[in-house]
């Protein structure tokens, strides 16, 4: 009978938080630097209800017994470094989670940690890994899982919901300039950080910017609508495509960075024409039939290929390969 590993001490910022919510759900404990400020480099835990996770000041970290620094951006490095007193990849084992596409070019496009062999790069995708210039260092892939919030869709509200945090900064990236063309083919709904002013750049008043919802409400007023959109053009495998696929909900998404690979034709329709996108929204308003068998799919998939339990297992096997 195999003997289970130890839990493990793990330092994480909060930078994602839906990837962190998946990831502080496993057995480890995971310790999250809170500051005075509350900035980018001690959020704490932004007042999520996370059992296995907890704050500790930035000034308490040197006396704390960590394991394993899971890093997400260059400047932790230092950071872990000054406030440890250890330095990540050489006193303690560490590990560096990759959630973007390179920028501003693939092809141009070293990766921060390209030139060090003693820290893993973990990419979110296989898209990702690719697309990087990894240089010297190790890498893997471990794609996202999230926890079932359930089949929830209805699809009782003609229109199409997606979900983009800052439209209007992120524009072209995002894909929020497509909102309006798209609007003239049908009804947009939009939730994320800073949608509740969107018109101050989408103008169609057929794009109607929802605000920023707390998950627990936000998800079932998503599965009212009767097909999501996925408009991102460069980024990482956006969690909130996974999600609407786990409700059960039609997909139709740009064909860019790793959506092609994740929404399969019986789930939805992917595309890089906007007139074919537009006329997909068409169809799934018009045949609430077609919709509900295209979302089936899309769940079957998301259930099959991203579940909680998977992603978990895989950070286990790393975690415990980078403590021996």
């Amino acid at each position: 009978m195999s003997v289970p590993t130890p839990s493990r001490a793990l330092l994480l910022w909060h930078v994602h938080g839906s990837w962190t919510e998946s990831f502080v759900a496993g057995r480890h404990r995971c310790v999250l630097p809170v500051n005075e400020s509350k900035d980018a480099d001690g959020r704490g835990l932004m007042g999520r209800k996370w059992p296995r996770a907890q704050e500790i000041s930035t000034t308490a970290l040197r006396g704390e017994p960590i394991d394993l620094v899971v890093l997400q951006r260059p400047e932790e490095i230092d950071l872990a470094t000054q406030w440890l007193g250890k330095r990540p990849g050489v006193d303690i084992p560490a590990v560096y989670v990759e959630h973007n596409a390179p920028r501003p070019f693939a092809v141009d496009s070293p990766h921060p940690l390209a030139a060090r062999t003693d820290i893993p790069i973990v990419h979110v995708t296989d898209f990702n890994q690719m697309m990087w210039d990894n240089g010297a260092a190790p890498t893997r892939v471990i794609t996202h899982g999230i926890a079932d919030p359930g089949l929830l869709y209805t699809g009782e509200i003609g229109a199409a919901a997606t979900m983009i945090n800052e439209p209007c900064r992120r524009w072209r990236t995002v894909g929020a300039d497509l909102l309006d063309p798209l609007a003239e083919r049908a009804p947009i709904d939009v939730w994320g950080i800073d949608t509740d002013t969107i018109g101050e750049c989408v103008f169609s008043p057929q794009v109607r910017g929802r605000g920023d919802v707390p998950t627990a409400r936000l998800l079932p007023e998503v599965a009212r609508r009767r097909v999501f959109l996925h408009t991102a053009r460069w980024t990482s495998l956006g969690l909130s495509l996974i999600e609407a696929m786990f409700l059960g909900m039609p997909v139709v998404a740009v064909a860019s960075t790793m959506a092609p690979l994740v929404v399969p034709p019986e789930a939805g329709v992917v595309s890089a024409d906007i007139d074919t996108l537009g006329a997909a929204l068409e169809h799934f308003i018009a045949d609430g039939a077609a919709a509900s068998a295209a979302g089936k799919a899309a769940r079957d998939y998301a259930a099959a290929q991203f579940g909680l339990e998977r992603f978990l297992n895989e950070w286990d096997a790393l975690i415990d390969e980078c403590c021996q």
